[in-house]
């Protein structure tokens, strides 16, 4: 249920998740998709890859917040971009985990991006808890993100089939999804 893995030599899925990232970051600072990219980096790169790329992503994503987006450089904001990396890189982990399932199917990829988007707020929610931020966690607000989300993964998904069919070569085989 996986989509066909990157070789682990070729930087070009990496390179075109990271540019979507800094676009979502320019575009929608707050709300950016790290549990899309998460996912998606799970599904199509080994786990070594997936949590460099998501790490290059979250650090780009905080370069860009802290020196144009004018995030405040608290303690308090550097911790909380701290979090949103460990959560990130915890939603890749099950993502790839249960994508790994010797019985996984296409039908499942819905599962997992709701398992790791469950994860990634549980986590965010437990930080929250001890250091302050529970306000952001009302059921409109995480419907929000849970629709950013799905919408920024369905756009990857999109664009992950659009460059493999379009060069292969550079961004390896197409979808091999089973049904059954």
């Amino acid at each position: 249920m996986t989509l066909p893995r990157t070789s682990d030599a070729g930087i070009a899925w990496p390179l075109a998740l990271a540019a979507a990232a800094v676009l979502g970051t320019l575009a929608i600072a707050c709300m950016m998709p790290f549990v899309a990219l998460a996912v998606a980096a799970a599904l199509s790169m080994s786990r070594a890859r997936a949590a460099v790329t998501i790490s290059g992503i979250w650090a780009t994503n905080q370069l860009i917040g802290f020196g144009l987006l004018s995030y405040p450089l608290t303690g308090y904001a550097l911790s909380w971009g701290g979090a949103l990396l460990g959560a990130s890189l915890g939603a890749m982990l099950l993502a790839a985990r249960l994508s790994q399932k010797p019985r996984s199917h296409g039908y499942a990829l819905p599962l997992v991006f709701l398992a790791a988007f469950a994860a990634f707020e549980v986590a965010l929610l437990g930080f929250a808890l001890v250091v302050g931020g529970t306000e952001t966690f009302t059921p409109t607000i995480v419907l929000q993100l849970l629709t950013n989300d799905v919408l920024w993964f369905a756009g990857l998904f999109a664009l992950h089939v659009v460059l493999t069919r379009a060069a292969p070569r550079v961004f390896g085989p197409g979808l091999a999804l089973r049904a059954a």
